[in-house]
C-alpha cells in the first residue's frame, strides 16, 4: 500500500531531526559557515613581529656591517702609522703609540671618534705582544685594536640586547727589502763589513757621505797608513778598513757621490730625492759614481737642512727627542769597494745632516773641495719615515699583514 505524500515528509523530518546537531534537512542545513576572521588577526598579528624582526636585521645588520668596516679602516690606518714610526728606540714606541692614536678616521657615519684604542708591539706577526718593550730594537710589527658601542634600534624587539660592541684589529709591520727604485740621496757610506743592518756603522758616530781629496803623494800615505793619503781627515767614525778601501779602489776616481754633476740636477737630488737608478743589494754601482760638485752641493744640504725645525741638535737621540719634520734625515746606500772597477751594495742607511743653527750653513762653511762631507748614523733606513728598525739589509717599508 503506497505511503502518502504526507507521512513521507513526516518521516523525513523525523530523519533530518536525528542528524548530529539537529540541523534539520532544509535548505543549506549541515553546512558550516568557517570561523576565518579570527585566524586572519593572529596570522596578521605574528607576520607584523616577524616583518619587524626582519626589518630589525636589515637595519640592525646593515648598521653593524658599517660600524665593523669603519673600525676596521681606523685599524688598518692605524697600525700602519704605529709601524711606521718604529725606528728601535724607546722613542720610536712613545711615537708609535702618539701616531696610532691620532689616526682621524672615524666611525658612526664619520660622526663618533674612535677612542682608547689598544697599541702593542711585537717581533713577529705570531707575537708575544708588549705595550711598552723594554728593549725595543728588534720590535717592527704594531698591533692596533679598536672597540665601539652600536646602539640597536630594532634586534632589542626580540633581543634583550640594546648595544653591541663592534671590534676590530690590525696588524703592520717593517718589511725588509733588498732594492730601493727612487728616493735615495745621491751619498754612500763606506763599510767592508757585510753583516747587516748596520754593517759595522755605529748610530751616533759620524761617517764619511763624500770622501775628502785624494792625495796620494802625500808624505806617509801608504796601505797601512790611509788616512794620510787624504788632502784632509776623513770623519771620525770611518774604520781604517773602509778608508783603506776607499785609497786602494776608488784613489783620486771617487769620492762616494753617485749623483748629477750639473749644479741644477744636484739641487734635485739632494733636496727631492729624484735620484731614478734602482739600487739593489749586490748591485756594482761603480758605473754610476761621479765626482760631483761639492760647493753646490755643501748649498744645497745647507739648504734641506734648514727646512726642518730643529736646527739644534746634533745628536741621534737629541734629534729625534725633540721636534723635528725629518728634512735632516737622508738615506743612501752602504757599498764596499772591493776592486778599482767594483763598488758592490751592500745595504742602506739613515743619516743625519749637521747645522750651526737655522738657517744653517753648516757645509758650506766647514767644507771646501778637499773636504769630507760628514754626517751622522742614525740607522737602518725605512721608506716613508727616513729611519727604521733594519730588516736583512738595513732597509724596511711597510705594509699590513693581517
Amino acid at each position: 500500500m503506497a505511503e502518502s505524500a504526507a507521512s513521507q515528509n513526516e518521516r523525513h523530518e523525523r530523519n533530518c531531526s536525528r542528524e548530529p546537531g539537529g540541523q534539520g534537512c532544509g535548505r543549506g542545513a549541515g553546512r558550516r559557515r568557517p570561523r576565518r576572521g579570527g585566524f586572519i588577526l593572529i596570522t596578521m598579528a605574528v607576520s607584523s613581529i616577524a616583518l619587524m624582526a626582519a626589518l630589525g636585521l636589515a637595519v640592525d645588520v646593515g648598521r653593524m656591517f658599517i660600524a665593523k668596516n669603519e673600525t676596521q679602516a681606523y685599524c688598518d690606518a692605524a697600525a700602519l702609522a704605529a709601524a711606521l714610526a718604529l725606528d728601535g728606540t724607546s722613542t720610536g714606541i712613545t711615537k708609535a703609540i702618539t701616531a696610532a692614536q691620532n689616526v682621524p678616521d672615524k666611525w658612526n657615519l664619520n660622526s663618533a671618534t674612535i677612542s682608547n684604542p689598544t697599541v702593542m708591539f711585537g717581533t713577529s706577526i705570531s707575537g708575544p705582544w708588549q705595550a711598552n718593550p723594554a728593549s725595543p730594537a728588534s720590535y717592527s710589527y704594531a698591533k692596533v685594536s679598536a672597540s665601539v658601542p652600536l646602539s640597536l634600534y630594532f634586534l632589542p624587539i626580540v633581543v634583550a640586547e640594546r648595544t653591541t660592541n663592534i671590534t676590530a684589529s690590525a696588524i703592520a709591520a717593517q718589511v725588509s727589502t733588498n732594492s730601493i727604485p727612487q728616493g735615495l740621496s745621491p751619498y754612500s757610506a763606506v763599510s767592508t763589513n757585510t753583516t747587516g743592518p748596520n754593517f759595522g756603522l755605529v748610530v751616533g758616530n759620524s761617517y764619511d757621505i763624500q770622501w775628502p781629496q785624494f792625495n796620494g803623494s802625500r808624505g806617509g800615505c801608504g796601505p797601512t797608513n790611509p788616512m794620510r793619503c787624504f788632502n784632509t781627515p776623513p770623519c771620525s767614525g770611518d774604520t781604517v778598513a773602509s778608508q783603506m778601501a776607499v785609497v786602494n779602489n776608488w784613489g783620486s776616481s771617487n769620492n762616494g757621490y753617485w749623483g748629477s754633476n750639473s749644479n741644477s740636477v744636484i739641487a734635485q737630488e739632494v733636496m727631492n730625492n729624484i735620484q731614478t737608478q734602482t739600487l739593489s743589494v749586490g748591485t756594482n754601482i761603480d758605473p754610476v759614481l761621479t765626482n760631483g760638485n761639492k760647493n753646490s752641493e755643501s748649498i744645497y744640504l745647507d739648504e734641506r737642512a734648514s727646512e726642518d725645525i730643529n736646527g739644534t741638535d746634533n745628536t741621534v737621540p737629541g734629534y729625534f727627542a725633540d721636534p723635528n719634520n725629518g728634512r735632516r734625515i737622508i738615506s743612501m746606500p752602504i757599498v764596499d769597494p772591493t776592486n778599482p772597477s767594483n763598488t758592490t751594495v751592500l745595504g742602506y742607511g739613515s743619516f743625519l745632516l749637521l747645522t750651526n743653527g737655522l738657517p744653517s750653513n753648516y757645509y758650506a762653511k766647514n767644507t771646501n773641495g778637499n773636504s769630507p762631507f760628514c754626517a751622522i748614523y742614525a740607522g737602518p733606513y725605512n721608506a716613508g719615515s727616513g729611519v727604521g728598525t733594519g730588516g736583512l739589509n738595513g732597509a724596511t717599508y711597510v705594509r699590513l699583514m693581517q
